[in-house]
């Protein structure tokens, strides 16, 4: 199994980073000579001439770094989710599947390399929480407005959410040569694994373990599960701890009434 992990993050968001080094990524740094799991971490450019030296050091330090030429900011998600796309296509040949994940996420790395390892279908296909019938947003003052100009559909294509989806390494060229010809989406993951997966009829998987909301941040909340969303630098810490504990004693969850 070779895995590439790519957290997209801001740039001044270096504690996230560091944190995810010493807990669920390490995994990935500590593996690294094995070569079945990497983990980097993708940023956009930045005017502010402080930042970009931190930034500087921070890739000197750790060699984890990726940087692309684009204004790193949340309505341009989706462009960088396909530079994300251009770099894989470009210099990662021989990975299996490629994590496209978010710096206030927890990896559970351990569980997505078994799951993946058990996975019947291994080409051609994107796992992560599924999302079917969605309906665009036609409110001009809504964050996710979507005009008719960019999607003139009454209903998304099945889509993964983009806190966390993976890829097989074979989508990644097909993905990238979709978004070229199909018109710009600021929603990343209606864009990149609903729209463009559909030009090229990649299978789309909903994966027991993938959430995109908020789990107890507790290990044992974890122990089971792929990824959890909204994780706080002080709650990453606190769940890797926990689940470094063996034997991990968890209670049952209280039956209601």
């Amino acid at each position: 199994m070779k895995l590439l992990i790519l957290v997209c993050t801001a740039i001044p968001n270096s504690k996230q980073r560091e944190t995810i080094r010493k807990t669920w990524g390490s995994i990935a740094i500590a593996n690294n000579n094995t070569g079945y799991v990497r983990l980097a971490f993708l940023v956009g450019s930045t005017d502010n001439a402080t930042l970009q030296q931190q930034l500087k050091r921070e890739y000197l330090e750790h060699s984890d770094i990726i940087q692309q030429n684009f204004v790193d900011s949340y309505q341009n998600l989706t462009l960088k989710s396909v530079m994300l796309l251009k770099w894989v296509s470009e210099f990662c040949p021989n990975v299996q599947f490629v994590l496209k994940t978010d710096d206030d996420m927890y990896v559970n790395v351990p569980n997505l390399v078994y799951s993946l390892s058990r996975f019947p279908i291994k080409s051609n296909v994107i796992y992560g929480v599924l999302f079917k019938k969605a309906k665009p947003d036609r409110n001009p003052r809504a964050k996710w407005y979507v005009p008719k100009n960019q999607f003139d559909g009454n209903v998304f294509p099945d889509y993964l959410s983009g806190t966390g989806y993976v890829m097989s390494r074979d989508v990644v060229p097909k993905l990238l040569e979709a978004s070229s010809t199909l018109p710009f989406l600021v929603m990343e993951d209606v864009f990149i694994t609903g729209l463009c997966a559909s030009e090229y009829h990649i299978k789309r998987y909903n994966i027991r373990g993938f959430a995109y909301w908020r789990r107890p941040p507790t290990g044992c909340a974890f122990k089971d599960a792929i990824t959890g969303h909204h994780v706080t630098v002080k709650d990453m810490i606190k769940i890797w701890k926990e689940l470094q504990k063996r034997p991990l004693i968890c209670r049952p969850p209280k039956k209601k009434g």
